[in-house]
């Protein structure tokens, strides 16, 4: 399998993938981004962490009114999606590279904290809301500093991965060679940002081209109203 050095669309991506009745049923398992419908209380996430950041970004970007608002409706999507593809593959303990202000933090903590999951996030900052650290600190753990300063920390089997730190080349593949001792058997490892203007998007395609059993999807703009698409890869790295 060898992807174009362009962003294609998932029916072309799929093309690449190794003609395996089991590979394909499980990639096609991937729930559509846009079929997503995103419970009152996820979107209560978004709105209270991330709505006056990416509103600002709009305005940096000089948005279109209307721009601004087709972003934001697929912003808004974001972090339930990757919430419910924990969901949908049972995943118990997650490890997440880039906690920011805490959005996909707390949206994972949310679930994890029904079914008594954990996750561990760092970050070279913190800067946490301050209500959901408190509302979700018996689920979530934050280690200031970087993938190898948590790797260390985390004493778990982990089952997803969401690599979501620094863009620049290397970046990634220092990220996943620092967490992959964590792996459960069938961990789902997930990376934002797979996108050309971004260093990290030669990382993420070498692994893609490595691993095979793989999916790209789109999650909408930006908030600065460039395309944003991820990657999910199923098993161990």
């Amino acid at each position: 399998m060898q992807p174009q050095s362009k962003i294609l669309s998932w029916p072309e991506w799929q093309q690449h993938l190794k003609d395996d009745e089991d590979v394909r049923s499980l990639v096609d398992s991937v729930p559509n981004f846009e079929d997503v419908e995103v419970p009152d209380k996820y979107m209560d996430i978004w709105r209270d962490i991330s709505l006056k950041v990416q509103l600002r970004k709009a305005k940096n970007h000089q948005l279109t009114s209307q721009q601004t608002e087709e972003c934001l409706e697929q912003l808004c999507k974001r972090p339930y999606y990757l919430v419910s593809l924990a969901k949908k593959y049972a995943v118990k303990n997650i490890v997440e590279v880039g906690t920011a202000e805490g959005l996909q933090f707390f949206s994972f903590a949310n679930y994890l904290s029904d079914i008594g999951g954990k996750i561990w996030s760092c970050d070279i900052k913190d800067v946490r809301n301050k209500e959901y650290k408190e509302k979700f600190e018996d689920t979530t753990n934050f280690c200031l500093g970087n993938s190898e300063t948590l790797s260390n920390v985390v004493k778990e089997s982990i089952d997803m991965f969401y690599i979501d730190g620094a863009h620049d080349y290397g970046s990634v593949v220092r990220d996943v060679v620092n967490l992959k001792k964590l792996q459960s058997e069938n961990p789902i490892w997930i990376f934002d940002d797979f996108d050309e203007r971004f260093g990290c998007y030669r990382d993420i395609k070498r692994l893609c081209e490595m691993k095979k059993v793989y999916k790209v999807y789109r999650v909408g703009n930006a908030g600065s109203g460039n395309p944003n698409h991820q990657v999910i890869i199923f098993g161990k790295l």
